[in-house]
């Protein structure tokens, strides 16, 4: 029997941890739940983003890494701790999420590892970033469960800590190639595409500096380490993923992996340059970067592996879902302009969001259920 591919199993248990994370808004605006600030940091950040995280480097790692496909172990304990996680939210166990997203964390670590051995095939040296990020994600992790599940600083480590870095990381190998720039893998003037020396001192020199970032906001320097970290963010993407260049492809999964560097770049700056909007600088980052991007890289996923011809991507993802996506962070940092309706923007927010990615879900389900070789 074949075994199922991660991301079939792994992205619809994230989709429904991204919708239900938003719909808490609206829901608090009817009055039907109490303030779900912690709720939804979490469905969003740690079930959301993370499901698709695991479905992704399961699916994609062993062409990544030259090693093994994803061993049934594996897809069953990230399913495990992905399930483990929602039930211990809904409960508002908050430790034991912690437990169940330090236990993926430590899958990764350990299917990372076995892959790595001797290989004859050269291996990407963005896979730095997915380490750093992955020690980071751990480390977060474990604060949040000594600190007793709720910790705003275990938050960061692991949005802007892990999240942040497999982003830049994996974004570098796969935003250039999938929007069709040319020469996607070359730095230029550093490094050619199998140029691993300088390429390396580059990413060693990055990945110092973001640690340093964490390290200045625990000496009690939050600026010094935001302008650190947006100074990073910037010379990885202006250089590596070279968004100064326009994508090759025109059409919306490309414009929404290509703009989706742009909004992190520019959160990471609003945090920086003006600390009291970091809370929406932080959601130009989450809902324009991350989201845009996992929305692209999710399609050309499970149309790519599915063994669907590429125009799919352009019916899966149309303009009017990248626009959704926009206008849900545009309702969302209008809920920071006006906090006397705040309840209604974020409400407007989660519903807008609720709708987008439903709607994706609508074209990608049944790619995900199937493909066409099945289906022949």
């Amino acid at each position: 029997m074949k075994r199922p591919d991660p991301y079939r199993l792994l992205f619809p248990i994230g989709l429904t941890y991204g919708i239900l994370g938003a719909g808490l808004w609206p829901l608090h605006a009817l009055g039907v739940l109490e303030y779900p600030g912690i709720a939804h940091r979490r469905l969003m950040i740690q079930g959301f983003e993370q499901c698709f995280v695991l479905g992704f480097l399961l699916t994609a790692m062993p062409g990544i890494t030259k090693g093994p496909p994803c061993h049934p172990l594996e897809l069953a304990v990230a399913v495990g701790t992905a399930v483990s996680f929602g039930i211990a939210v809904a409960w508002g166990a908050w430790q034991v999420s912690a437990v169940a997203f330090a236990a993926s964390m430590g899958l990764l670590m350990v299917a990372l590892a076995r892959r790595l051995g001797p290989s004859r095939a050269p291996r990407p040296m963005e896979l730095l970033f997915v380490g750093f990020g992955l020690v980071m994600g751990m480390l977060g992790s474990a604060r949040q469960m000594v600190g007793g599940g709720i910790d705003g600083v275990a938050d960061a480590w692991i949005s802007l800590g892990m999240v942040l870095s497999l982003v830049l990381g994996l974004g570098s190998l796969l935003v250039p190639t999938f929007t069709g720039m040319k020469s996607p893998l070359t730095i230029p003037g550093i490094a050619a595409p199998h140029e691993s020396g300088r390429r390396a001192l580059l990413y060693a020199v990055l990945i110092a500096a973001l640690a340093s970032a964490f390290a200045f906001e625990e000496l009690g320097r939050p600026r010094t380490g935001a302008f650190i970290r947006a100074g990073t963010a910037t010379v990885m993407i202006i250089l590596v993923w070279k968004l100064i260049r326009p994508p090759g492809h025109r059409d919306a999964p490309a414009f929404a992996m290509w703009s989706s560097g742009w909004f992190i770049v520019l959160g990471l700056w609003i945090v920086a340059l003006a600390p009291p909007l970091r809370l929406g600088g932080l959601h130009v980052v989450f809902i324009g970067g991350f989201a845009l991007l996992t929305l692209g890289i999710g399609t050309r996923v499970l149309v790519a592996h599915g063994g669907y011809p590429p125009a799919e991507e352009r019916t899966v993802l149309s303009p009017l879902l990248v626009a959704t996506v926009l206008l849900t962070l545009a309702a969302r940092l209008i809920a920071e302009a006006m906090p006397s309706r705040v309840g209604l923007w974020l409400a407007i927010s989660g519903g807008l969001w609720v709708f987008g990615w439903l709607a994706w879900a609508f074209r990608a389900m049944p790619r995900l259920a199937g493909s066409p070789k099945a289906r022949t």
